[in-house]
């Protein structure tokens, strides 16, 4: 008994130290990254794979998008490229949406990890360049085509030599070379510490490889989730939510089944494809309709291969939800990131009472670009409010179901020649309950140097209807843009903004959770007072 005592501790010992080293891969692609969304925002994911491409662990840092495509990609690459031509010193990229993170300015690079001249691991990380030129961030795009430069699996670098032939193309195609050299090699270096960490484990723990403990953290994953899942009423749960789309509303649906030791999800019946970049591929659905459960029902098991393995997600090709090849795909997550809130609205009718009430979704992404004399592309992301919890209010202005963080405004303006004019908390943007939803945020923004410039709302999302609130709490509040001459942007399109003028943008505040007038009137009193709301 001692002995498998000593051992469960030494493997749950060994099993967070390789968190920590992902977590350290992470932090390097951090502190390595030259553009702003990665190295301010996290917009980034890294973990480390077995020698038949699952996911053992991943790091905290990062979004669900990221890591749960990624946890799908390796079986991917390796479908078009021979793993015995894989040598050490190899490192592997791609930017194919449909194998990596759903559009084409997130890069996963794969490093292989060999002792003793034995192929034992692999390491891989993703994260967004900031242009991979064609239109840039824009839905405008009929095919993805015209979204940018797609690198097929390809070597970025072999037997330890940078393929600068490959990124030179790469920068040749971007409006910003020198970060987008800078953030794929930093990708490149950060999988490079994390082999390097990895050996310091093994040497430390004398392992040859990861065969055992990778078996016990699935074998533990795997019992951990379907306990989770044994727990919930079997059944079949139905949901339905609509958004604002492009030039027309956008209807997802979903179909949850409950089962002994699984959850399937069935996104049949909704909408179609479009003509325009805000399809989502099939991986990046599943990513984030998978982390929607998950983060309801076990919040606390490790990502992994295992842990994610009882949860199924399928659509017909086709579909908004399951777009194919060519279709745009830039803003693919104004409709994944939609997904947590769909999938948990199933199970709000399993589990009544004991789920969140709708969030904000998708990122407003900022995306701005010189029209005049001086040319210029600024990224940010602008944060909507989560909905409240059965237990608690929403958090405010923060990123749910994403995780990023913004990039801050003195970086923002040094970056590019932009100013942020305002940027505060909007008064009465939750929506009201016995929980208040996490409010959104007014921000004005135009340039220091008062040329003109290209505003694209791809990413402006829920500016019809306000996220919904739960168990009788109201809607969040709704968002809305417009441009200080009056002009309302009302769709997802390119908008020339003039010389002199500014735009506001209004995120969306989460919804309630629970009936207003049963509200503790010490926080009532609270939200009055410190602005949250306008009355009292």
């Amino acid at each position: 008994m001692v002995k498998k005592d000593s051992d469960l501790i030494n493997s749950n010992i060994i099993w967070n130290s390789l968190i920590s080293v992902c977590e350290e891969q992470a932090n390097s692609l951090l502190k390595a990254a030259f553009g702003p969304i990665v190295r301010e925002a996290g917009d980034l994911s890294a973990g480390v794979f077995d020698s038949n491409y699952n996911m053992i662990a991943q790091a905290i840092t990062g979004t669900p998008g990221h890591v749960n495509t990624m946890a799908k990609s390796l079986s991917e690459i390796f479908s078009k490229l021979d793993v015995s031509s894989i040598k050490d010193g190899d490192v592997l990229i791609t930017n194919d949406p449909w194998i990596g993170a759903g559009h084409l300015f997130d890069f996963i690079v794969v490093t292989p990890v060999f002792k003793n001249d034995q192929l034992i691991n692999f390491f891989a990380s993703t994260c967004h360049i900031t242009d991979v030129g064609g239109l840039g961030w824009s839905a405008e795009a009929k095919s993805v085509l015209e979204e940018g430069t797609l690198i097929p699996v390809s070597f970025l670098r072999k037997n330890f030599q940078i393929q600068e032939e490959l990124l030179s193309i790469i920068c040749a195609n971007s409006r910003v070379p020198k970060e987008a050299r800078g953030d794929i090699l930093s990708l490149m270096s950060c999988n490079d510490s994390g082999v390097e960490r990895l050996n310091n484990l093994l040497n430390k723990f004398k392992l040859a490889n990861l065969d055992r403990i990778t078996k016990f953290i699935f074998k533990q994953s795997k019992s951990a989730v379907e306990t989770s899942i044994k727990s919930l009423p079997t059944g079949t749960y139905l949901n339905t939510l609509k958004l604002d789309g492009f030039d027309k509303p956008i209807v997802l649906k979903a179909t949850l089944k409950i089962k002994e030791k699984s959850i399937s999800v069935d996104l049949s019946g909704s909408s179609p494809a479009i003509n325009r970049g805000i399809n989502c591929p099939l991986n990046y659905t599943i990513a984030y309709a998978s982390y929607g459960i998950k983060a309801a029902i076990c919040p606390d098991i490790p990502n992994n291969a295992a842990s994610l393995a009882a949860i199924q997600i399928k659509a017909p090709p086709g579909l908004i939800v399951s777009a194919e090849s060519p279709s745009p795909v830039t803003a693919r997550h104004v409709v994944g990131q939609a997904l947590p809130d769909l999938v948990l609205g199933c199970l709000s009718k399993a589990l009544p009472g004991k789920i969140l009430a709708e969030s904000a979704g998708a990122l407003w992404t900022i995306s701005i670009s010189g029209a005049g004399d001086k040319r210029f592309n600024s990224l940010n992301v602008a944060l909507g409010g989560m909905g409240a919890r059965p237990q608690s209010d929403g958090l405010s202005t923060t990123a749910f179901p994403s995780g990023v963080g913004a990039v801050s405004i003195e970086v923002a303006e040094a970056a590019a020649p932009v100013i942020y004019h305002k940027k505060e908390f909007l008064s009465d943007s939750g929506g009201t309950g016995k929980f208040r939803g996490g409010l959104g945020q007014e921000i004005i923004i135009g340039t220091s140097t008062n040329e003109p410039f290209i505003l694209s709302a791809a990413a402006f999302e829920r500016t019809k209807q306000g996220p919904a609130g739960r168990n009788g709490g109201s809607r969040g509040g709704k968002g809305e843009v417009s441009v200080s001459d009056g002009t309302k942007i009302k769709d997802k399109g390119n908008y020339l903004i003039q010389k002199g003028q500014t735009i506001r943008l209004v995120t969306p505040g989460g919804g309630g959770f629970g009936q207003a007038r049963l509200r503790n009137k010490v926080l009532r009193r609270d939200d009055f007072k410190n602005g949250l709301t306008t009355k009292n």
